[in-house]
Formats: structure tokens, C-alpha cells, sequence
């Protein structure tokens, strides 16, 4: 036998030597750092074959953890010895628990091992006694039977401790000895004994430790009532929060505003993900106090910063007496400064070159405008934001495509080292949202297209999901599930970062509901109808369903000039989708600026007439400029701007800078960012030309019939006329409630000033061009309750603007929202009577909403309805996915849409998942104290099975926030693992206080280990997002690797930037793809290439991803509960 020990062969470890002796011991004495159990875990076989020895273990150190590790530790106290004995005890009993509730023990072995080791401390086999002043000595002696030939006693010491490790998992050295010193070091050990405290042979604390090891540690067994209630406990604590100081409350009640609950809560819940994310969006609906929520914040951060707003929601920066500058200053702001949106480029440079060098926080206001990455007004965004504290306000999150969501997050979350989600990387995991998005999207739109390649494709893409035929009776239903699925997957995501509640949720919340009885009662929306001739009729339907339809659907509206790439490119190449990435993207962003153009003009035909025939003279003027231009020049320029500008501008700044672009470009000033199209390079030149005179002959056709049928006439305007016959009774049966009048255009709000005007003199106050301070002060002065009593004015009875107003105004002296164009986006509605309907000054108790629709003349009531649902259905089917109207899961019709139009806002948001958790606990609380009281002391990794329809086990997870995964056997027994929403799981963990607990089924362990070392796999990403990223990635390799002086000294920006990409995902698009147009070849190129990598490098700052690793924070991931459903 060898006398030294060292573990560095399988043959030669000390597990097998102490096992060995163990069974022919009579009595074990070991003297070790920290009594683990993973030691005793491996000793087991042999213990349980030597039942009867008994065991004396004596403790010199305490544990902690330490990076998810425990660490043996002795502070000060500890070696001065001068700790009481029931405070030795109870340190003890505290590292015993940490020490059992880790991820080692969490085996089926060591459960069913713990009943073996808890009889051995009850039958008194297994004692256990703690060193009065820390000692870090390994010592095993062993008295052997008397069977033993030769040697009664020998011992064992070195660097081994009792566990896994130290047994046989890493490399100690140790001696065996039985010949010298034997008595001596078990004279050291009894010494130690004798003086030490004993913990299993009181028979209290040995009844405290069996008691610890039952009940506190991973072993205990629960109720699966109790585990339900632990999982909601879990689900609600993990919206943390953090204490507020008390001048905030001071603050508040200074300037007018009442301390909300609700509103005090979001702030705390605020800081505390700011802590954690960087950032908070807070989405609150309109009315309930984003912004004293946005400021409060700021108030309680204690920095610097900046808000960007719509320009018409700034203030005066003089008077502070309105707008963002009014707000910053009430909550002590004073050194922030509030910028206009349109202003980014500005502010970018003035952090650039550190004017502002000392901002640290961010506010956005309306940051739903920032949804699309790749432009450059994003990116500026982003580079202001980089390193900064973000609080993005909007009341529209979950109303946006999965990318335009990211676009959201990425403003202050590091993409691919994200916590947010179970795995760190957001990039992949919103990949493959948008991956099943897209093609969820295809089969919608195309499963009954005339087009045999597209409508087949559909069928293909259904099969890749589902696994099986598209068969139309059950297939589109399965189709509008998942859509459905998706859409709570890509919310469960956003939930940690976001704030967002309705005033249903602040009426069903037991402790906010008191706060809000003043809340206004918003009435169902009344009908009010225009009448048309017949002849009016007839043509309100051809310009819908004849002239600017869908072009698949037989629409006459060419757009050629917003289209050119399908005249350039095989029309084939482009049908069965051969595109490459970049004319993939080209082909999209042409196709999308042609149909916005399209739909604008339908929207701006149902809006109203007048307007729709300006839109009309403008596209005509365009039109035949183009024209002029091609056939001088046989060449067509397109602006990439305008292409951008659709995703950030109103209408009517679109349609101005077009008419601009047009008129530059005849005088051969081209924008900067344009891209020049040779005509005889086109495969169907003729086909373009012709279809720009179709356009031109389309539009002259228009004009005459509007003008023959008198239909955008101001004295004869059948829509005009009937507004105000309504506003004049209206007026006249409720002089003191004010009106707003929305429209979407500011042309329809140009045309229809001088007619109120001319019928209302002195009483309207029109917004149609830019908000002027002077303009902003009528309006506060007028339709502001919260306006200061004293300034208030009654001049005016009617607001007429665009949704400029429906941005941060106040206007709840108005009682009634009056739509003269239907707002399609359901959101639009919401903001609009938001306005109006305050939380904090109640002027009406019931609020009205108008919304305005087509006749014909002679109608009856139901009739009109008729006539106008299938006239709104016509527009619904054009305008496609512009018209936001129905759930996913609904299928369109006239009725349903009319339905839909006239919803009650306040009916159109349920009440919230959290509030109903909320709820459901608060409930359970109130019936079983005890039980709630006594999960504050439930340990980690419980286990639990119940009864249900179906086999399957969940494990929840937390890591910062509550993570599910489900485990089932599938049909060809195999395992299947799959993250899950709670909102999906809580119908399969409720139960009855009663509901018994079942044993763990055969497949339990197997599938708990598995969810414990599952990983969700990468997604194969889709074409478009990750082709922009290959190309800046294969672009950067290239310009590293390049011998070439002048870039060598960008070398280390240009890794960072590859480092970025690769690892972090912080660059917007519109950054990736400034990277993936950088050339090399001739030295002109180089030098073009460089001064663009200079730029960057001064937008990005030179070690901008130093400070981004910087604010990186890693949460650990622990299992709260498992519990195992089971089919009986």
C-alpha cells in the first residue's frame, strides 16, 4: 500500500481509501475544515454497508457563498474565540444550509441518501461538534474492528477536505500513517473535542439541525398548494423595488399633484430595474402620469441629463411655465436640459464634443417613433444613449413587430449580453421571433393569393412550421394561435424592463382603486353621418377598391417613381424571391415607400375630400416633374431619405419633401444620400415610362370627377356641412363642454379651419402649423384644467389639430374627442380621449368620442350602418397591415370592423397579467397567512407532484425575474424541453389548499436534469437582419488584415468595432451597414473609408465599448420550485 494519496489516478484517489477502511472501522473521528455533506454523499455505500459505526465529525470553519461558490471562511470574531456557544451554533446552522442548497445535492441520489444520514443523527451514529476558534486542518483517524490484524488505529491527513473534490475530483496530497504518531494526533483531535460545542447530542439542537435538514434545505416536502402559492410569491417579488426619500412626496404636493400610490410604486419599481437594466420603458396608457412618473425618476436618480419630446411638448425655456420645461423645473431639475427630436444630430455633437459631457441620464418621450434601426435618426439616438441611463416613455410597446421592439431595448440593453432573458443573447432570441413572425405573416397574407408560387410557398411555410398540410378549415386557426403565442412570448420578454398599466388595472387593484374614483366615464362613441349622392357613392368606392387597391389586387396607382428597382430587375428573379440580400433590401424599402404613398392617399380620401384633392395636385406636380426629368436625362434619381423619412415624419412633411426633392433634383441638386438609376439599364424601360403617364392620366381623371361631383367644394362639402350641424347642437344643448376635433392630416385641419372659422368666428382655435409658444399658451390657457386657476381663459370653445396634440397635452376641460377621420391604429383612439380624460383633474363625469362615417342620402339608421361598414371594409382591405384593428386571432369582416371602430377605448385593454397575479395572491393571503408567512423561509429547489390532464414537468427559474421550462416525453419518448410563459403555466400549478402531493413520477429525475443543463440552441436566423451584420463582420476582417499605413493606426477601433458586433450587438443597423458600404481597392476608396471610420470613431468615442463592459451585470440563475403534473 502506498503511502501517499493524491487523486491523480482512478486507482488512487481518497474516496476509495477512506471507503475501504470505513467498513472495517469501528469508530471514525475526522477533524475538517466544513462539514459538507458531499462528502458524506460519497462515502455512502460504504457507511450504509457499516451500519453500526459511529462517526464523529468535528467542524473548524464556517461557508459562504461567493460567486455561486462556497467558500470556508473565519472572520475576526471567530479567532478571537470570543463568539458565545449559541452563536458558533447558529453560524453553523447557517452554512449548513447553504451548503446543502446548491446545485451538488440537488441529485436523486442525495435525496434518497438524507433519510440514511438523518437516522444516523437520530440513532446518535453521527456526531457532530464545532471547534470554539476556527481551525482549517484535515484529520481522519480511524480506530479499526479487532478483527483487524496487525493495527488497531491509523489516520489520514493533508490537503483533502470532506467533499467530492477533495475525495477524488482534484489533485491533494495526503499521508496515511499508522506506524508513528498515531496516539498523538488523536490526542490532538480529542483535545479539540473536549473543548468544543457540541451540536447533535443536545437533544434540542439535534432536534434544530434534523429540523434544518427537513424543512430548510432542498429536501423539504410541500404541499402543491404551497408550491403555487411559492410560484406567485416568486412571479410577484421579482418586480423589485427600491425606498424613496421623502422630499419626493414634498415635491409633489408643492406643485399641485397628488401622491398617487400607484404612481409612487412605478417609481420605486422604476429604480430598481434601472439598477439592473440601465434603462426602464415606461408604458403606461395616456392619462395616468408618465411623465411625473419620468421625472420623479429623475428626481430620485440624482443626475444629469437630457429629454427629447416632440417639439410641440418642449415648453418655453424662458418662462417655464408649460411642456418638458415645465416639468423638469417643478421636480428640481434644473441643470437638464429638454431637446426637440428633430434636433439629435445637434445633441449627438454636443455630447461628442462634450459641452455635454457630463449627462448621464436619457428621457425619451414618444419613443415609439425611434422603431426603426436602420436610419440615421436612430442612430444618433443610440450614440447619445450609449453608456447613459434610458427611460423611454410610450404608451405602444407591445403594438410593433418583434425588430421594432429591439430597436426599443437596444437603447439601453447590451443585445447579446442581455439579462433579460434565461439565455443572454436578445439578438438571437428576437431573430427567431421575427423568423417565425415573418413567416407566420406570409401565410396570412398569401394562403388563398391568385399567385400559384406565392400561395404555395404559404402551404410550404405552414408545413415547416406544423409539421403537417395546410388544410384551410383548421390550418388558418392554428395559424392565429401561434401568432397569438408569439405575441405573449415577445411581452413575457419586454416584462422586465417595462411598466405598464390601464386604468382597469388601477380599478381591480386593491390598493389603487381607492385613488382613482375620480376617473371620468368615457360614454361608447357616438355615429355621426355624412350624407353622399349616389353618383358621390359610387365613386367614394372606386377610389378605394378601383384606383389605389393593393397592384395584386388589380389597383390602377402604378408608383413607379417610388419603385424603380422592379423596373431594373427581372421580374421573375423578383417573384421567386432570387434575390440577393442588398436587392432584397432595396426591393423592400421601395416596395414600402410605394405602398405608404398609396395608402396615404386613401387615407387622406376618407379624411376628408378638400385635403385629398391638395394630396392629389401634389402627386400630380411630382409626377410630371419626374417625368420631364427622365426624359431629358434618360436617368431617375431616388433619395434614400425619403425612403428613411416614412418611419419618423408626419404625412405632410413626407408629401413637402417630396415635392422639394422633385424640384431640386430638375435643377440638379441632388440629396446626399441618393442613388441614380440609368434608364438603359433597365429591363423594362417602356414599362416604367408608361406607367408614370398612366399615373399622371390617373390623377387628371381624379380631379375632374371631384370637381363634376362637387365633392371637395368647401360650400358644398357634404362631411363639412354635417360637422358643423352637430357642433352647433352640441354647443348649444352643453355650452360649458369644449370640443377637440382630430384629424390625422394637416391638410384636412387647413381645410377645415376656414369653415369653422367662417361658422364659429372667434371660437375655434386651429392648430395647422408649427406649435409657437404663443399657440401653446392658448392652449393651456383654454383646455388645461391643471392650468394655474388664475390664467385660465374661456375663449375658446373648439380645438382643431392634428395628432401633434394627442403627444403630452392636457385638454380636460374638452369633453368630448370628435374623430373626422377614422384613426385605424386602435392606439390613436386611446391617445386621443387620453387628453382628455386625466387622472388627476376631473372636470365631466362622462366623456364622449365622435367618430364620423359615410351614407347615402335617404338612409335609415341601419341602413347607413351598413353602408358605411362595407365602405370602411373596403379601406380596411386596402390599406392592409396600416389598419390595425383586429386581434390576430379574428377574422375580418364589415360588421366585426364597424364593431371594432366603435369600441369603448376603455374596453379595449384587459386588465394585466400582474394585476390579476396580484389579485389571485392577495386572496390566498387573506385566507392562509401562516402558509404566505411561511414562505419567506421555503428553501430553493423544492420539488413537487400533483395530479392533472396531462404528463409534464415545470421548473421555475429565477434570475432576476421568473423563468419557466417544460419538460415533457414525447411521442417518440424522447425528451422535449421548451421555455413557457407564466401566463400560459399558472392554469397548470393552481389547485385546491387540498390537493395532495403524488410521488415523483420515473421520469422526474431525468427530465429535471435535463431542464437544469438545457440551453436554448441558436435560431437560425433569418436572411435581411443578419446579412447587414455578415457584411460589416467579413468587412471589418478585411480592412484589419489591409497593409496599409494610413489604416493601420484604426486597427484597434476597427477590433473593438468586429469585438462589438461579434459579442455585444450594441451598433444600430444603419451603423452596420455605414460598415458593410466601406470599400477598399484604389487609394481614393481607402481615404473615402477612413474618413467614414473617423467619423464613427468620433460619434462612438474611441473606447465606447470599454465603458460598455463596464456596466455589465451577471445575475445568477437559481431554481425556486419544480412541480411535476402527472396524467392518472
Amino acid at each position: 500500500m502506498k503511502n501517499f494519496i493524491t487523486n491523480n489516478k482512478e486507482t488512487d484517489n481518497l474516496k476509495k481509501r477512506l471507503s475501504q477502511l470505513i467498513s472495517k472501522s469501528d469508530e471514525l473521528k475526522f477533524l475538517v475544515g466544513f462539514f459538507y455533506f458531499s462528502g458524506l454523499k460519497e462515502l455512502y455505500e460504504s457507511l450504509k454497508e457499516n451500519s453500526n459505526v459511529v462517526l464523529k465529525i468535528l467542524v473548524g470553519l464556517n461557508v459562504d457563498t461567493l460567486n455561486c461558490e462556497l467558500i470556508e471562511y473565519s472572520n475576526q470574531e471567530d479567532r478571537k474565540g470570543s463568539l458565545s456557544n449559541e452563536e458558533i451554533y447558529n453560524k453553523f446552522f447557517c452554512s449548513l444550509k447553504k451548503s446543502i442548497n446548491t446545485d451538488n445535492f440537488d441529485t436523486k441520489d442525495f435525496y434518497d441518501q438524507s433519510k440514511f444520514f438523518i437516522n444516523l443523527i437520530k440513532n446518535g451514529y453521527l456526531t457532530i461538534r464545532k471547534t470554539v476558534k476556527p481551525n482549517h486542518a484535515k484529520l481522519y483517524i480511524f480506530k479499526l474492528q479487532s478483527s483487524q490484524v496487525g493495527r488497531q488505529n491509523l489516520f489520514i491527513t493533508g490537503s483533502s477536505n470532506l467533499t467530492k473534490l477533495g475525495l477524488s475530483d482534484q489533485e491533494e496530497f495526503n499521508v496515511e500513517i499508522s506506524d508513528y504518531g498515531v496516539d498523538d494526533a488523536e490526542q490532538y483531535f480529542n483535545n479539540l473535542w473536549d473543548n468544543s460545542i457540541k451540536i447533535t447530542e443536545d437533544n434540542e439542537l439535534k432536534t434544530r439541525i434534523i429540523e434544518i435538514l427537513e424543512k430548510e434545505t432542498l429536501i423539504k416536502r410541500i404541499t402543491p398548494f404551497e408550491a403555487y402559492a411559492l410560484v406567485l410569491k416568486t412571479y410577484l417579488d421579482s418586480f423589485e423595488r427600491k425606498e424613496l426619500d421623502s422630499s419626493l412626496i414634498e415635491i409633489l404636493k408643492d406643485n399641485g399633484y397628488a401622491p398617487y400610490q400607484y404612481q409612487l410604486d412605478a417609481v420605486e419599481q422604476a429604480l430598481a430595474i434601472i439598477e439592473q437594466n440601465n434603462g426602464i420603458i415606461l408604458a403606461d396608457v395616456v392619462g395616468l402620469g408618465k411623465t411625473i412618473i419620468a421625472c420623479a425618476i429623475a428626481h430620485q436618480l440624482r443626475k444629469r441629463g437630457v429629454i427629447i419630446c416632440p417639439p410641440g411638448i418642449v415648453g418655453d425655456p424662458k418662462r417655464k411655465d408649460s411642456g418638458w420645461n415645465m416639468y423638469k423645473e417643478q421636480f428640481g431639475l434644473h441643470d437638464w436640459e429638454v431637446w426637440s427630436l428633430g434636433d439629435l444630430d445637434k445633441l449627438q455633437d454636443q455630447i461628442t464634443h462634450e459641452q455635454l459631457k457630463d449627462i448621464e441620464v436619457v428621457i425619451i418621450d414618444e419613443a415609439h417613433r425611434f422603431r426603426n434601426q436602420d436610419t440615421r435618426g436612430y442612430e444618433y439616438l443610440k450614440n447619445i444613449c450609449r453608456g447613459k441611463i434610458v427611460i423611454l416613455l410610450t404608451a405602444t410597446p407591445f403594438n410593433n413587430r418583434p425588430a421594432d421592439i429591439l430597436s426599443l431595448l437596444k437603447l439601453f440593453i447590451t443585445p447579446k449580453q442581455s439579462n433579460i432573458t434565461l439565455e443572454n443573447n436578445l439578438v438571437d432570441k428576437f431573430r427567431s421571433f421575427k423568423r417565425i413572425f415573418d413567416r407566420l405573416a406570409y401565410i396570412e397574407k398569401y394562403y388563398k393569393s391568385e399567385d400559384q408560387f406565392k400561395r404555395n410557398k404559404a402551404y410550404d411555410e405552414y408545413k415547416a412550421i406544423f409539421g403537417e398540410e395546410f388544410n384551410l378549415s383548421k390550418s388558418l386557426q392554428k395559424v392565429k394561435n401561434r401568432s397569438k403565442y408569439l405575441a405573449k412570448q415577445i411581452r413575457d420578454v419586454i416584462e422586465p424592463v417595462t411598466i405598464r398599466r390601464n386604468r382597469l388595472d388601477l380599478l381591480n387593484h386593491p390598493e389603487y382603486k381607492k385613488e382613482i374614483q375620480n376617473l371620468s366615464k368615457v360614454a361608447d362613441p357616438q355615429e355621426w353621418f355624412f350624407e353622399l349622392t349616389k353618383e358621390q357613392s359610387e365613386f367614394y368606392d372606386e377610389i378605394i377598391k378601383k384606383y389605389f387597391a393593393n397592384p395584386e389586387e388589380g389597383g390602377l396607382f402604378k408608383g413607379a417613381i417610388y419603385r424603380p428597382f422592379e423596373y431594373e430587375t427581372e421580374k421573375d428573379k423578383i417573384k421567386e424571391e432570387k434575390l440577393s440580400d442588398k436587392e432584397h433590401f432595396e426591393f423592400l424599402q421601395q416596395r414600402n415607400l410605394y405602398d405608404f404613398m398609396r395608402r396615404l392617399l386613401v387615407k387622406r380620401f376618407e379624411s376628408s375630400f378638400g385635403a385629398f384633392r391638395q394630396s392629389i395636385e401634389n402627386f400630380k406636380k411630382v409626377t410630371e416633374d419626374v417625368n420631364d426629368f427622365v426624359y431629358k436625362t434618360n436617368k431617375y434619381i431616388l433619395d434614400r431619405e425619403l425612403v428613411e423619412q416614412i418611419y419618423t415624419e408626419e404625412p405632410e412633411k413626407i408629401e413637402l419633401y417630396l415635392k422639394d426633392y422633385v424640384k431640386n433634383i430638375k435643377e440638379g441638386v441632388y440629396p446626399k444620400n441618393h442613388k441614380i438609376y440609368d434608364l438603359s439599364k433597365f429591363k423594362y424601360k417602356n414599362e416604367f415610362l408608361q406607367d408614370i403617364e398612366s399615373d399622371k392620366n390617373l390623377f387628371d381623371k381624379i380631379l375632374k370627377s371631384l370637381d363634376e361631383l362637387k365633392l371637395a367644394d368647401s360650400k358644398n362639402d357634404a362631411k363639412a356641412e354635417s360637422l358643423v350641424d352637430h357642433l352647433k347642437s352640441q354647443l348649444k344643448k352643453e355650452p360649458q363642454r369644449k370640443i377637440v376635433i382630430f384629424s390625422e392630416y394637416r391638410d384636412t385641419v387647413k381645410y377645415l379651419k376656414n369653415i369653422l372659422d367662417r361658422e364659429f368666428p372667434d371660437k375655434v382655435l386651429s392648430i395647422v402649423d408649427n406649435l409657437s409658444q404663443k399657440t401653446i399658451e392658448e392652449i393651456n390657457k383654454n383646455f388645461d384644467a391643471s392650468y394655474p386657476k388664475e390664467r385660465q381663459e374661456d375663449k375658446y370653445k373648439i380645438l382643431l389639430s392634428s395628432d401633434r396634440i394627442s403627444e403630452g397635452f392636457n385638454l380636460n376641460r374638452a369633453g368630448m374627442v370628435i374623430n373626422y377621420d377614422i384613426p385605424w391604429n386602435p392606439v390613436r383612439v386611446i391617445q386621443r380621449v387620453g387628453r382628455i380624460n386625466r387622472i388627476s383633474k376631473k372636470v365631466f363625469n362622462e366623456l364622449y368620442i365622435v367618430n364620423f362615417f359615410p351614407t347615402e342620402k335617404g338612409a335609415e339608421l341601419v341602413r347607413s350602418r351598413e353602408i358605411a361598414s362595407n365602405k370602411m371594409f373596403l379601406i380596411h382591405n386596402t390599406l392592409g397591415e396600416d389598419a390595425k384593428i383586429f386581434d390576430i386571432e379574428e377574422e375580418p369582416s364589415a360588421s366585426k370592423l364597424y364593431e371594432k371602430i366603435q369600441q369603448n377605448p376603455e374596453e379595449m385593454e384587459e386588465e394585466s397579467f400582474y394585476t390579476k397575479i396580484y389579485k389571485e395572491f392577495n386572496e390566498i393571503k387573506e385566507q392562509y397567512p401562516e402558509l404566505i408567512k411561511s414562505l419567506d423561509n421555503f428553501p430553493l429547489r423544492v420539488k413537487v407532484a400533483k395530479k392533472y390532464l396531462e404528463d409534464e414537468l415545470l421548473a421555475f427559474i429565477k434570475k432576476g425575474r421568473l423563468y419557466i421550462y417544460s419538460a415533457k416525453i414525447d411521442e417518440s419518448l424522447k425528451p422535449n424541453y421548451l421555455p413557457v410563459t407564466f401566463e400560459d403555466t399558472i392554469n397548470r400549478v393552481r389547485c385546491n389548499y387540498n390537493e395532495p402531493p403524488l410521488k415523483w413520477g420515473d421520469n422526474f429525475w431525468d427530465l429535471y436534469e435535463g431542464i437544469k443543463n438545457f440551453k436554448e440552441g441558436k435560431s437560425q436566423m433569418p436572411i435581411l437582419e443578419n446579412s447587414i451584420e455578415q457584411k460589416a463582420k467579413n468587412n471589418l476582417k478585411t480592412l484589419i488584415k489591409l497593409q496599409n499605413d494610413k489604416m493601420s493606426a484604426y486597427k484597434n477601433f476597427l477590433n473593438m468595432l468586429l469585438e462589438d458586433i461579434v459579442d455585444y450587438g450594441t451598433l444600430p443597423d444603419y451603423t452596420m451597414r455605414r460598415i458593410a458600404n466601406l470599400e477598399i481597392g484604389n487609394e481614393d476608396k481607402i481615404e473615402k473609408s477612413i474618413q467614414e471610420i473617423e467619423a464613427l470613431k468620433k460619434e462612438l468615442g474611441e473606447n465606447y465599448l470599454d465603458k460598455e463592459k463596464e456596466r455589465q451585470k451577471n445575475l445568477n440563475k437559481e431554481i425556486i420550485v419544480a412541480i411535476e403534473n402527472q396524467k392518472l
